[in-house]
């Protein structure tokens, strides 16, 4: 049986009163513009390190997740659009993928470059860090 849809302009104040209020109510976010004065935002990272990507590589990666954020796109259309569960759950797959992809390749970057050049000198702390990350991303531990 089809559920009745909800009237949108009844909704819509109501809607539009809670998102204002959450968002004074929510502290914001940490950012900084970078040193050149541009609007870029810099995301505070939750170690003090970080890592150099090249130009392609940073190309790469942001086509990967600018592939998942449309695919997440298409999932609250197909929601708003009262798609059928298993069209969602397909396209939920598809976002799953994106993700893993991405991951993929910051493991395999990762691995590359920190994890071995720290091996070579003979340091196993970036390795030891890794398995642990592996573990709460893969196995749940």
């Amino acid at each position: 049986m089809a559920r009745p849809k909800k009237n949108a302009a009844a909704e819509a104040p109501a809607k539009a009163t809670r998102g204002r209020k959450a968002a004074a109510e929510k502290p914001a976010k940490a950012t900084r513009s970078r040193a050149s004065g541009s609007d870029e935002k810099v995301y505070k990272c939750l170690s003090k390190r970080s890592t150099k990507r090249d130009a392609e590589a940073k190309r790469a990666l942001t086509s990967r997740l600018n592939r998942a954020a449309g695919q997440i796109n298409g999932l609250q259309g197909l929601l708003e659009n009262d798609a059928y569960c298993t069209d969602i759950l397909v396209q939920v797959a598809a976002v799953q993928s994106a993700l893993k992809a991405f991951s993929r390749e910051i493991i395999v970057n990762h691995l590359e470059t920190v994890v071995s050049v720290d091996l070579k000198k003979g340091n196993t702390e970036s390795m030891n860090e890794f398995v642990k990350v592996l573990q709460k991303q893969f196995m749940n531990g």
